[in-house]
């Protein structure tokens, strides 16, 4: 073989190397985090009133056994297969509205209304599972006061 062609399959088999070492490296995933957005921010016109909820990897998957896809879905709303580590979207990389419509409340875009729906309705049902005939008492946190509390 000559020296070039050498030289062209070691540059593409490190090329390669880099490559796999930076998708297997996937996303940092922070144990705990506020659910803000840049979008929220951009829309406050006085102080907030109450806390953001702060939402801990380490508890829904460790002490609830919740996989990631349970919350990290595709457009159609069909769970995704990912693992801790995975390169994954931010919620509000699709439900990207941050002002909700008069028209269409409930508009699943509107950031808030996904993360809502998705979180409240996992912590009723949890909260039946537990018991609680309508999932409003229980361990998960189904209230607004619960993940909200207000600012003194």
């Amino acid at each position: 073989m000559n020296k070039r062609l050498i030289t062209l399959l070691l540059a593409a088999g490190i090329a390669v190397i880099f490559v796999a070492t930076g998708l297997h490296a996937g996303t940092e995933v922070k144990d705990s985090f506020n659910m803000e957005t840049d979008g929220y921010k951009k829309r406050r016109k006085a102080p907030p009133k109450y806390e953001l909820a702060v939402f801990t990897h380490a508890k829904h998957i460790n002490d609830y056994k919740l996989s990631c896809g349970e919350c990290h879905h595709d457009k159609d709303g069909k769970a995704l297969d990912i693992k801790m580590g995975d390169d994954v979207q931010k919620c509000s990389e699709c439900h990207n509205k941050f002002k909700k419509d008069k028209k269409n409340k409930k508009d699943i875009m509107v950031h808030e209304n996904a993360v809502h729906k998705n979180c409240i309705d996992c912590h009723k049902a949890f909260n039946k599972e537990k018991g609680d005939p309508k999932g409003m008492k229980g361990p998960a946190p189904a209230s607004c006061s619960k993940c909200h509390p207000k600012i003194k």
